[in-house]
């Protein structure tokens, strides 16, 4: 009977220990109601937490060594208020590693519209390039493509550079006013525009949404799986990405790690 007993109390502790995830990157404030501290790498959640989002687009991704990888964030018909604690059932959903970025090269507006409307792209590193056919949209002195955003209630204006064929996008430059840095966060209602000087024409071509993943970022999410060969830490890290950032390419995410 003793033997039973304590076989079954530990049967309890490994179903209880299972219920617990671990934090292996958070996004934003989310407080644990429930423990009353904010997630953040490695921290422990228990399945009868309750969340608050604090921050728009908060969001974390944890780890069950029983269950695998999920994400924790609030979906879009959630209400927006963030003193509401949420169960964590109610939040939480294994990774799903959406598709990267559409593939080929983009031909005419609708392939751009295709292109850059099924979420953010996330950019992994400073630079971010697209093909664009030259017959289409020849990219020179007197032809090219620029970017409008607003900040601080402005809007700016960035000329775009390519290399041979491709649209570049260099997040350095890009995210700065007067060679000063500014928080891409904060900038907002990004527009792709193409300009023909000849004609003294700026076409609307469509909008823009990115989101930059930093260095940073990148060895934080790839650190919590460094025992993984790097083709499958690649595999990985891509599916965290893709779900907590944007669609990104394998091909970029390579040259990050």
């Amino acid at each position: 009977m003793k033997s039973f007993i304590s076989g079954f109390f530990l049967i309890i502790s490994i179903i209880l220990k299972a219920q617990n995830y671990t934090v292996i990157h958070s996004i934003g404030k989310i407080y644990d109601a429930s423990s009353g501290t904010y997630l953040k790498k490695g921290s422990k959640v228990s399945e009868s937490a309750k969340l608050k989002f604090e921050t728009t687009g908060a969001r974390a991704a944890v780890l069950s060594s029983s269950r695998g990888r999920f994400i924790i964030q609030k979906n879009s018909t959630s209400n927006q208020q963030s003193d509401l604690a949420y169960t964590l059932s109610s939040v939480i959903s294994p990774v799903r590693g959406r598709l990267s970025t559409r593939a080929g090269g983009i031909n005419n507006k609708l392939d751009f519209e295709k292109h850059f409307s099924e979420g953010p792209i996330a950019i992994v590193g400073n630079s971010y390039r697209v093909a664009i056919s030259p017959r289409a949209y020849p990219m020179n002195e007197k032809k090219f493509f620029y970017a409008q955003y607003s900040y601080n209630g402005e809007r700016i204006n960035k000329k775009l550079t390519n290399a041979g064929d491709s649209l570049m996008i260099e997040v350095s430059s890009f995210y700065s006013i007067d060679e000063i840095s500014i928080d891409p966060n904060q900038a907002s209602d990004t527009q792709l525009f193409y300009y023909d000087s000849e004609s003294q024409e700026s076409t609307l071509i469509t909008s823009l949404n990115f989101a930059i993943v930093s260095k940073e970022e990148v060895e934080s999410l790839s650190g919590a799986f460094s025992e993984m060969p790097k083709d499958q830490l690649a595999d990985t890290v891509l599916e965290l990405i893709n779900d907590l950032y944007g669609r990104c390419s394998r091909q970029d995410l390579m040259k990050a790690l």
